[in-house]
């Protein structure tokens, strides 16, 4: 019998969204592949952020395998490749895929033997076959997966959860996004066509899970959709639930134009839902046009207020996010937006760096301005998350950057603070305190990730990188010639 080895890396020591008990849930992609797997193999999964794939030393940690599978977004990819030298090492061919391998796969390939874009689902069973077959490919492309595919399959969650005692699980339900917002990367790699699975299937996948993990993700981009066709299509999907009697404690991403669809909100709370993630961004007008944030620009900032009104009327919380660092952004815009946050009595608001994501427009605009500073790849992809700056600030220094975020977690995350919103959302979400405590928890939680983003902050400050990097820049801007802005030695 061979082995597989599926693995999950993570970088050791970062702190991010993983450290969201509610986000750090089980490698549902993982668990298709495995069950997509021939039965003749034997399949282990690795979620480095429970178990490390290899050690301080540089080697696995795993009792061998024929062959190891590695899935890796950017700020993922220098582990990603550690963890393929090391199987390497060992005479293990490694298979990579995901975002990362999409956006980048020539990079990749110098670290693997084969390279799979896009989703591996529809390929992964001809790619087994010509590696037992002595035939393995350098390069597979898996497409877009046809949402009718996940009729018949279904993660290998039980698999998962008996390893790793996870108490989330998610759940595909649509896949693309048709926006093009500055800073995305789903278009490249799910595709600019909305896909909608067929409800019927969804809704037998959720029966089956039912009461088996303390909460759920819809891991959806958005998955309410972007029109009046696939509105009415979540609207059967929540409303079916009701009907079935599939309640079941979950929340999901969606965009802000929910807030008036009165009647699909309203399955929402009785299916179980506890509240929704929504990408505020920015409560400045420019900042969102430069952006190409569109669906935001559409409901328009003003009505911003009304519509987290009337979503928490419902008894969902809400939960926004927003990034700073944007052109547009000053030094003003961090006391807007606690004044915002606080104002609005918005339950949950996340805040991070804008971050340049490979390939993505903003990538190539600051690439193209000469703005980026932490290039030296691979090592450098580490800090491509939203809690490090990876660019030449236009309109703030590196000491207003940091005294904003401070700012903000004085004003809207210290402790004292969290007490007050958490008694406020109790009062509201009345007729759902499982929601009001869902954004306490969030609170909590977000506590440390902000303090850590605050913390790197400072120690690029500290290190006087920032500020070699931006003399370098100025003084390329005067001559009129681009420099590079990575010098030599570069702090880890």
């Amino acid at each position: 019998m061979k082995k597989l080895v599926l693995i999950n890396p993570h970088p050791v020591g970062n702190v991010g969204e993983e450290n969201v008990s509610v986000l750090n849930q089980m490698p549902v992609n993982l668990g298709y592949l495995k069950r997509l797997t021939p039965q003749h193999w034997q399949v282990d999964i690795i979620d480095e952020t429970q178990e490390l794939a290899i050690d301080s030393a540089g080697n696995i940690t795993f009792s061998g395998a024929d062959l190891v599978g590695i899935t890796s977004v950017s700020y993922q990819a220098h582990r990603a490749y550690q963890i393929a030298t090391a199987c390497k090492k060992k005479g293990i061919p490694v298979i990579m895929g995901g975002i990362h391998a999409t956006s980048y796969p020539e990079e990749v390939a110098k670290y693997v033997d084969c390279v799979v874009t896009r989703e591996a689902i529809t390929t992964w069973e001809k790619i087994l076959a010509d590696f037992e077959n002595g035939v393995l490919q350098k390069r597979y492309d898996g497409d877009l997966t046809p949402m009718e595919l996940y009729r018949d399959l279904r993660s290998d969650r039980e698999y998962l959860k008996n390893k790793y005692k996870y108490r989330y699980s998610g759940i595909i339900t649509t896949a693309g996004c048709p926006f093009s917002c500055e800073f995305c990367s789903v278009p490249q790699f799910q595709g600019k066509k909305y896909r909608e699975r067929p409800i019927e299937d969804v809704l037998d996948e959720l029966e089956s899970i039912k009461g088996q993990y303390r909460g759920l993700i819809l891991t959806d981009e958005n998955f309410y959709g972007h029109s009046k066709k696939s509105n009415e299509r979540v609207r059967a999907l929540f409303k079916g639930m009701v009907e079935r009697g599939i309640y079941q404690n979950w929340f999901g991403f969606t965009s802000l134009n929910i807030y008036s669809d009165d009647e699909t909100l309203e399955y929402m709370v009785k299916s179980g839902c506890v509240g929704v993630l929504i990408g505020i961004e920015s409560i400045n007008e420019e900042a969102l046009k430069t952006m190409n944030k569109n669906v935001n620009l559409r409901i328009s900032i003003e009505k911003y207020f009304e519509a987290i009104a009337n979503i928490r009327k419902h008894g969902l919380a809400v939960w926004g996010t927003m990034v700073f660092g944007n052109d547009a952004d000053t030094p003003e815009t961090f006391k807007q937006v606690a004044d915002f946050v606080l104002d609005s009595h918005v339950d949950v608001m996340t805040c991070g760096i804008l971050c340049p994501f490979i390939n993505t427009p903003l990538y190539h605009r600051l690439k193209s301005d000469n703005r980026l500073f932490r290039t030296n790849f691979p090592e450098d992809w580490k800090y491509y998350t939203s809690h490090h700056l990876t660019y030449i600030l236009k309109n703030m220094s590196l000491q207003e950057l940091i005294d904003g975020f401070q700012y903000l977690y004085d004003k809207i995350y210290a402790t004292e603070v969290l007490r007050q919103r958490f008694q406020n959302a109790k009062d509201v979400l009345s007729k759902n305190m499982n929601a009001a405590m869902f954004a306490f928890r969030v609170n909590l939680d977000w506590q440390n990730v902000y303090q850590h983003l605050i913390q790197n902050l400072k120690e690029l400050q500290a290190s006087g990188f920032y500020d070699e990097v931006l003399k370098l820049y100025n003084e390329s801007e005067r001559q009129g010639k681009k420099t590079s802005l990575t010098p030599i030695e570069v702090p880890s």
